[in-house]
């Protein structure tokens, strides 16, 4: 497995993300979710357009990796679906089990997502640790 996938379940898709610590988890998470969006066009998401990155501060407290996953998340559909902005990337300032705090780095959105989401969600998602990298696997309600 590379470092993030899609998968599909039935009404609902998924993505399978992994990383070195936490930082590198939720920097996948963001690839994964543009890779469902965007689908081929996602990797050009990342160079460089006619306007700058913004910096969207996002700090969130949870009783869990996978509470916080899932606000980090939701957080993205979010400026995706209502501020039309696409989530190019974090810059961690820091981040555990139960707590993240970063920059979000957003740009205008002037593609056309491939799928809309509903809802982030909690079904079978479970945050484990193989090896160093931190592991999970995220369901969407589309």
């Amino acid at each position: 497995m590379e470092n993030y996938e899609t998968f599909s379940t039935t009404a609902d898709v998924g993505i399978r993300i992994r990383g070195k610590g936490y930082d590198g988890l939720f920097q996948n998470a963001v690839n994964a979710l543009n890779l469902l969006y965007f689908d081929d066009s996602a990797e050009d998401i990342g160079t460089p357009r006619d306007a700058p990155a913004h910096r969207y501060p996002f700090e969130f407290h949870g009783d869990g990796c996978e509470n916080v996953l899932v606000n980090f998340l939701s957080e993205i559909v979010h400026l995706l679906q209502v501020e039309n902005k696409i989530t190019t990337g974090i810059e961690v300032h820091e981040a555990s089990e139960t707590h993240i705090n970063a920059d979000l780095l957003t740009i205008p959105c002037d593609l056309e997502p491939g799928l809309e989401i509903k809802s982030v969600t909690y079904h079978n998602l479970e945050v484990t640790e193989t090896n160093g990298f931190k592991c999970a696997e995220v369901i969407f309600d589309i």
